[in-house]
């Protein structure tokens, strides 16, 4: 029987921490991608190939797409509507997760499993940054639960392990063939490892036409209509990516392997410290299974750090997974108040660190650390360019507050764990994950009005009649929320770089692409053009435009707008 305790209790935790905050406006580069796609899918009626100012964009596959323009026409097109499905899938994550250690670890195990998996503070940053990340850990988590859940139950027959090959072929349909990877890799090992099904038992038939089913259907017809877009999606979007050598996504900078780890350690917090707390020994047939667990952990963290291209957040599919330890550990382990001790060192250390640094941040120190979370900043701080913002001092109030937190919060947990009470030290260190998460949140509003272009949208439609252009320079990809907040597709001057010098080449760009040359002549035209830039005036476009049509209407974060019409 489902307690309806225990979903209470993980909807009560849950609520705050995922389905705060949606409504901010959208940061840039990559945020506005998908609300632009998917408002531009429901006005066109396209649902085959997702489109970013009337050009294939097809760098990702289209669930999420498919669910926001859905969402879209439900209630209309918003912030909080595109970020809707983030939090949706992070909540059924939670619940996913929360029955995997119910199963494994027993009841009490699952809730600390859900409550792990819905405070990890990489939540505060990933469910706000509208994306496929969480969708695909929904989808992951989903085929794992699925089959973990029909390894001791023979008795499903036909129906045995569906519902692990519907979880990947949502996967495919959310993030590729990273879908399908990961189930196959993670029970293969599983098999290996535990050794109590065959390959005959786990219904390959039935589960491969599930897959073709649900997964196949986009694939083939993209293939079949847009061979040149299918071609790219797989060779650039899958092998060269992992390769870090695709042929036209160049102005990206992953993350080293080191970094990588660390973000890792610091998106599971507090919660990876427990990542080796051993729980007790259980003889029972379900409990042999968890070695599943460790495999999952390993195989995701493995494959990104050995893969010459990653970010910082690509961990986040084995989060899962490490919840459901840390759940079973903290249930009934003997060590959870070792690694206490070592998270109080570890805390003191960083808290300390973070008190003296926040006292005297640096730009340089700052753009380092903002790089390593981020690779917009990595991109800034590899082409020499200086920190973006008129001041460091609200980013060294944070880590103040940032060691405050650390140090207060896990001394409370470790002294709540020294009195024997150990709902206490549990509680504690929620409290801990819920004060990050609102410093997070702190931290996004003060990025924001540098990333964000709603601003700059608000100026253009304010002013912009139906016969005006807008302009924009560079790659749409810094700037993919225009189309959303204006309603106008842009034309982009010498903007065919990085995904978009592939898209040039498609017959959808006729005309969206023009050369500084093309711009003078149509900034002299008898039209009104509204020019979007991100660099400096002399460093621009704009300095080879005639000095007499150049009116400056602003600087709106990153970006400076300028028209060839008197205000």
């Amino acid at each position: 029987m489902i307690s309806k305790s225990t979903v209470k209790i993980l909807l009560a935790v849950s609520l705050p921490f995922l389905f705060v905050k949606l409504g901010m406006p959208f940061l840039d580069p990559d945020e506005g991608f998908y609300a632009s796609i998917a408002l531009e899918m429901l006005k066109s009626g396209d649902w085959l190939v997702p489109r970013l100012n009337g050009l294939p964009c097809v760098e990702k596959p289209p669930l999420y797409f498919w669910l926001t323009a859905l969402t879209f026409w439900a209630v209309g097109p918003s912030e909080w509507a595109t970020r809707l499905w983030s939090a949706l899938a992070a909540l059924g994550t939670v619940l996913l997760t929360w029955r995997i250690g119910r199963r494994l670890f027993g009841s009490g195990a699952g809730l600390l499993a859900g409550l792990v998996i819905a405070t990890v503070v990489g939540n505060a940053l990933y469910i706000r940054k509208a994306s496929t990340d969480q969708l695909f850990v929904f989808c992951l988590t989903l085929a794992m639960y699925g089959f973990i859940r029909d390894t001791e139950r023979p008795e499903a027959g036909r129906t045995r392990f569906l519902l692990c090959y519907l979880g990947a072929a949502l996967g495919m349909l959310a993030k590729g063939f990273l879908g399908l990877l990961f189930p196959m890799l993670i029970v293969g090992l599983g098999l290996t490892v535990v050794r109590r099904l065959s390959w005959r038992d786990l219904n390959l038939a039935r589960g491969a036409a599930l897959v073709l089913l649900v997964a196949g259907p986009w694939h083939a017809l993209l293939a079949w209509r847009y061979p040149t877009l299918f071609g790219f999606y797989v060779l650039d979007n899958h092998i060269l990516r992992f390769l870090d050598a695709r042929r036209y996504v160049e102005d990206d900078v992953p993350s080293s392997t080191a970094a990588f780890l660390i973000a890792t350690f610091l998106w599971a917090f507090p919660w990876g410290v427990f990542a080796l707390a051993r729980a007790e020994a259980n003889p029972s047939p379900r409990a042999r299974w968890r070695p599943v667990l460790v495999i999952w952990l390993v195989a995701v963290v493995g494959l990104f750090a050995l893969s010459r291209f990653k970010h910082e957040y690509y961990a986040l599919p084995a989060f899962p997974a490490l919840a459901v330890l840390v759940g079973g550990a903290w249930m009934g382990g003997r060590d959870v108040g070792r690694w206490l001790v070592v998270g109080l060192i570890g805390c003191v250390a960083v808290g300390g660190w973070a008190l003296w640094i926040g006292a005297g941040l640096t730009p340089q120190q700052a753009l380092y650390g903002l790089g390593e979370l981020n690779a917009y900043y990595r991109i800034l701080r590899d082409q020499g360019l200086s920190f973006p913002f008129a001041s460091t001092r609200p980013f060294g109030l944070l880590l103040q507050a940032l060691g405050v937190v650390l140090l207060v919060g896990w001394g409370l947990a470790t002294l709540c764990w020294i009195r024997g009470w150990r709902r206490g030290a549990f509680a504690s260190l929620v409290a801990v994950a819920g004060v990050i998460t609102v410093l997070i949140f702190r931290l996004l509003d003060t990025v924001a009005p540098h990333h964000s272009v709603k601003e700059i949208a608000q100026a253009i439609t304010t002013r912009a009649g139906p016969a005006d252009v807008m302009v924009v320079e560079g790659s749409l990809e810094y700037s993919p929320a225009l189309p959303f907040y204006t309603g106008r597709r842009a034309l982009l001057v010498n903007g065919a770089v990085d995904y978009f010098s592939f898209a040039a080449t498609l017959p959808e760009a006729r005309g969206l692409f023009i050369d500084t040359a093309e711009l003078r002549r149509l900034w002299q035209g008898p039209r009104r053009i509204f020019l979007v830039v991100r660099r400096p005036r002399g460093q621009s476009v704009v300095a080879a435009l005639p000095a007499v049509d150049v009116h400056e209407l602003g600087q709106y974060g990153a970006r400076w707008l300028y028209t060839n019409r008197a205000p």
